[in-house]
């Protein structure tokens, strides 16, 4: 009877608190608010455990390549390209090897190839082609994806003019910035990011362009929407006079 009572007793906790308090997290927000790598290396093996032990719980891949192109990022910072590239081609492979991949998973994708690009030497051209195939999918797969259209728009802005580049990128990202909302559906497993980052390729590219004006009303847009953004002390430092 004691055991039954025990057994009884665990399947309810089951079906109270069906995942650890880590699985019940918002992942973007553990991710995004990493302010190292190891911190990031710590949250990947919490994904990669939580995979092996509940694979149903949804887009744990995409926020396990989401993390491994955080990381490769902040390994780029520090020179270490070799392991930034290590990362993006696992990223790159883990979405690749989905099955049925949705909108979220083909920007994704399309993002941290675009990341990869330096890296990929005589294989670029392969890769471009790719990128821009994938990047397409997501708008189709789903045309009020704010994170299809901003992934789209860097890859636009970032292409030579010479291979067509800088004919859709700005409207793109006004576009993720003025029409779209963060998610179609509100969810904390979901992803949200986007529009920090349109802020900041965007105001890179009215910088380089010498549209000031247009850069300074951005980054005032910047600083009351996302007072903590990384990259404030940056664009202080490049708009003022």
């Amino acid at each position: 009877m004691l055991n039954l009572k025990k057994l009884l007793l665990g399947l309810l906790l089951v079906l109270l608190f069906p995942f650890n308090s880590f699985a019940q997290s918002n992942y973007q927000n553990e991710i995004k608010s990493a302010s190292s790598i190891d911190q990031l290396m710590s949250l990947h093996k919490k994904l990669e455990d939580l995979l092996k032990q509940e694979p149903s719980i949804t887009k744990l891949n995409y926020w396990l390549s989401y993390d491994e192109y955080c990381m490769a990022m902040l390994y780029e910072q520090n020179g270490e390209d070799d392991l930034a590239e290590g990362l993006l081609d696992e990223g790159i492979e883990r979405l690749e090897n989905l099955s049925n991949k949705d909108s979220e998973d083909y920007a994704l994708l399309s993002l941290l190839q675009c990341a990869n690009i330096k890296h990929a030497g005589l294989g670029r051209i392969i890769l471009a082609k790719k990128m821009s195939r994938n990047s397409k999918r997501a708008i189709v797969l789903d045309d009020r994806n704010l994170r299809a259209y901003v992934v789209a728009g860097i890859i636009d802005l970032l292409r030579p003019k010479i291979f067509g580049g800088g004919k859709v990128g700005e409207s793109y990202l006004l576009k993720a910035l003025n029409e779209l909302p963060s998610q179609n559906v509100e969810s904390d497993l979901l992803p949200s990011w986007g529009k920090e980052e349109a802020y900041e390729i965007l105001i890179l590219y009215y910088l380089k362009l010498g549209r000031k004006e247009e850069a300074a009303h951005l980054f005032a847009e910047l600083k009351e929407s996302y007072p903590k953004s990384l990259c404030l002390a940056k664009f202080k430092f490049l708009i003022r006079d």
